[in-house]
């Protein structure tokens, strides 16, 4: 039979090779390594039918399904395998193993992009060399509690933790009706002659599985269903699928969650081109992969965190209420402000000053402050610390060629250049309106960034407590860093390297628990805390997916994240909105208006001011359960603001619910995403168990929706049956300070034992509930700091307090019904 012409053409043009046969299988230090053949291949069809064609004859690569009307054998290769790629696998921990796929002489090359905790990746130390068994058709290694089983030909893999019984595979079962591959194996792509190698690897997805995570996603919670290609950006807003923090980090509802260790593109095609299967594709020929296994997403994301890190403690100031707009313009407008604030007797903590501050605002930053706009900016941080006022600074690392210290810069070589060694301006979507060159800073050259962290000293022994890390997403793929990594290598990670060196001279500087504002972020920005989600537009859909934003970064960035109260861009939000959004503001991990137009409450009218001082109000009282939080996230890798799944990973209903999460383990908030003064019938799902309303006491049975009927005024929340939890007291600023009278809202339902941490070494007082008989509960206080409490028991449709002297330690029970 004569080819059409056409097709002839395209058979010749190979999408890449896959692995095709097993080789040998070698024990290696904490694992094995394999060598595979490959096989070139196309796929003749597109994405809605995917037809994978290797070079082979079809006897050789279809499998029988029984169809009678077979396409007939005129494929014109023959069988040619080569022995030119490797896997090599690691044995972590008996919950994580590290995959790498590559040429074999590539595996060998060290991996350092700054992502991993040092001596996170070092295989476990072995009693035994794998157990490597060799069969006719299969390799089957057995390593600490884990099986690998690799087929020789045609290629699979899988792997399976031997007690649990969790998996994960290729997909070379996902075929068509002709027994044709859906979806190659894992190989190495090569669209062109042209192209630059990428290596990927695809595996089969269950029926129902869930997929999570990703970095910062605004368009979608779950991912499965999605093509994404994880390419850090100025995002413009939170309705787009750009974003400001891609997390090349994915977590499935299968116990396993996949860490592609990479600074490069990813792209992802997630149950897509085929519903059975998922492909990942990484700009660099080697894939490394890490592998984490768990029973819930919460020993899942301990596990990551393990790699990749946890945040640092902050400091306790930083949860109470933070006040900003772009831009406060000069020092008179900052003082007024506090003014107003203190004799409103609105709570407030931290004042934040965007660009005006500096003597060449746009879009530049060298730490020349305005002496036109902020004379003496040190002596009006000192008079604001005296009235309880923290001072945050804006920043980005990109200089303009007209700031007073670009040329010093650029003399010395800090910054990133082009191919003539020039530095190169920052890709903005747009170039600057003034035209001049914005040099974005080289935080690859040791000199470039002491420098950087240099001049943030002088303000930061000036009293500056917080720096706002703003952009960091404009690395060109042209660029030339120190380290000589281009552009492309570099852009995902630059964010990482950016808000790296600010947070670790705050450190240096305070000798204390230091933090930072961040927008933009890669895998490892968790370990410096805090990060917000960027630019909302002043409307209720961009609150909505602001918020969905926050849950897919906290199951892949685990740590302090919060957002802009009233949207940052567009008109002014109305009275309504704003009071809507102040609630969730006040109930997310950090708490901040801010935008470009006035964000005090005043400015909204009576009565949004009042709703603004309740519900700051009541986030000063949280603070300690906030900061015992964040001794969560630092400790065990939790994200302060939670997804319901990660708290209740065996109710299914929590599956898909992000218009509503968990502030830690004891309080869910759904918000009210509307501008509607009318009470809005708000339908939420309320997890299994039983369920206090917050407001009215009410007890509720979960594993279902219910509809709380929320006037303007209230933002529904509940409380978990079983918890304690810690109030302090009503204070118009938090600072420092340890409190030192503390409520405990005890809300009986189960047993259950929690605790308040005090510092950030640490130190705490544990608490155990626990039931004597009937209604009748104990609580017990165990601890080294003194302080006075009062016990407040939610229980019979009632609340009995209970008050006890100044003490470290005590037991006291609820009344007998």
């Amino acid at each position: 039979m004569q080819l059409p012409s056409q097709l002839i053409q395209r058979l010749l043009q190979t999408d890449g090779k896959f692995a095709r046969q097993l080789g040998t299988v070698s024990a290696i230090e904490g694992g094995f390594q394999a060598t595979l053949g490959t096989i070139p291949f196309r796929n003749l069809g597109d994405d809605l039918r995917p037809i994978i064609l290797s070079n082979e004859s079809l006897s050789d690569q279809i499998t029988s399904t029984n169809v009678p009307n077979r396409p007939p054998d005129i494929l014109p290769f023959e069988k040619h395998i080569e022995e030119d790629l490797a896997l090599r696998i690691e044995v972590i921990s008996p919950s994580c193993v590290r995959l790498r796929l590559g040429p074999p002489t590539q595996l060998e090359q060290p991996r350092e992009f700054a992502m991993l905790q040092p001596d996170s990746v070092a295989a476990a130390p072995l009693s035994s060399p794998p157990g490597i068994e060799a069969e006719a058709e299969t390799v089957v290694v057995t390593l600490a509690g884990l099986r690998f089983r690799l087929q020789r030909d045609p290629f699979a893999f899988s792997i399976t933790q031997q007690d649990s019984h969790y998996s994960w595979s290729t997909a070379t079962d996902d075929r068509d009706v002709h027994g044709l591959l859906c979806t190659p194996p894992p190989g190495i792509a090569t669209t062109s002659a042209d192209e630059k190698p990428e290596a990927y690897w695809t595996w089969s997805l269950a029926p129902d599985e869930h997929l999570y995570g990703l970095g910062e996603r605004f368009n979608g919670f779950d991912q499965r269903g999605r093509n994404l290609t994880l390419w850090t950006q100025d995002a413009w807003g939170t309705t787009t699928d750009a974003a400001y923090k891609n997390i090349p980090f994915l977590l499935s509802s299968e116990h396993y969650g996949l860490f592609f260790h990479t600074p490069t593109a990813v792209q992802l095609r997630l149950g897509t081109t085929s519903g059975r299967s998922a492909r990942v594709q990484v700009s660099e020929e080697v894939l490394d992969l890490y592998v984490i296994f768990g029973e819930t997403p919460k020993s899942i994301l301990t596990g990551y965190t393990m790699l990749t890190g946890r945040a640092t403690m902050i400091p306790r100031w930083a949860f109470g209420v933070w006040l900003s707009r772009c831009r406060y313009q000069n020092r008179a407008e900052v003082e007024e402000v506090a003014r107003r604030l203190r004799e409103e007797e609105v709570p407030c903590d931290v004042l934040h000053l965007d660009p005006a501050w500096l003597e060449r605002p746009n879009l530049s930053c060298d730490f020349v402050p305005s002496d036109e706009n902020f004379p003496d900016l040190p002596e009006m941080i000192r008079q604001l610390d005296q009235q309880g006022f923290k001072i945050s600074l804006w920043e980005l690392p990109y200089v303009s060629s007209h700031a007073r210290r670009f040329q010093e810069a650029k003399d010395a070589g800090y910054f990133l250049k082009d191919a003539s060694g020039e530095p190169i301006s920052g890709d903005f979507g747009s170039p600057p309106a003034d035209g001049n060159v914005r040099a974005i800073l080289d935080f690859t050259n040791p000199a470039a960034r002491s420098w950087w962290q240099d001049l943030h000293r002088p303000l930061l022994q000036a009293g500056v407590a917080c720096f706002k890390t703003d952009f960091g997403e404009a690395v060109p793929r042209e660029a030339r860093a120190h380290n000589g990594m281009d552009g492309a290598t570099l852009h995902n990670l630059y964010p990482l390297l950016y808000n790296e060196a600010v947070h670790e001279v705050i450190l240096e500087e305070n000798g204390q628990p230091g933090m930072i504002w961040g927008r933009s972020g890669w895998a490892g920005i968790q370990r410096h805390p805090a990060q917000w989600g960027g630019d909302p537009k002043t409307d209720a859909w961009s609150m909505r997916t602001t918020l969905r934003g926050g849950l897919s970064y906290a199951l892949s960035a685990p740590g302090i994240w919060s957002h802009d109260i009233g949207g940052f861009y567009g008109p002014s939000p109305s009275p309504e909105l704003y009071i809507r959004w102040t609630q969730f503001g006040m109930l997310s991990p950090l708490t901040r208006a801010h935008g470009t137009t006035p964000r005090e409450p005043w400015e909204f009218g009576e009565e949004a001011l009042a709703n603004f001082k309740r519900y700051a109000r009541l986030r000063i009282r949280l603070n300690p359960y906030l900061y015992s939080l964040a001794w969560q996230t630092h400790k065990a890798g939790l994200p302060m603001l939670r997804p319901l799944l990660l708290e209740f990973p065996n109710d299914p209903g929590t599956a898909l619910i992000d218009d509503s999460y968990m502030l830690g383990d004891s309080l869910l908030v759904a918000p009210i995403f509307s501008e509607d003064r009318e009470p809005v019938a708000r339908n939420l799902y309320l997890p299994q168990g039983e369920w206090i309303d917050f407001w009215t006491d009410e007890r509720l049975t979960g594993g279902r929706y219910i509809t709380r009927q929320a006037p303007l005024d209230t933002i529904p929340l509940y409380v978990k049956a079983g918890s304690i939890l810690p109030l302090g007291p009503e204070i118009q600023f938090i600072g420092s300070n340890v409190p030192n009278d503390i409520t405990l809202e005890v809300y009986p339902g189960t047993e259950t034992t929690a605790s308040i941490v005090w510092d950030h070494q640490g130190s705490a007082t544990s608490l155990e509930l626990s039931q004597l008989v009937d209604q009748q509960w104990q609580l017990t206080i165990d601890g080294q700091r003194p302080c006075n409490w009062t016990i407040r028991w939610h229980i019979n449709g009632g609340i009995s307090e209970t008050r006890l002297a100044h003490s470290a330690s005590a037991t006291v029970s609820s009344e007998q019904p």
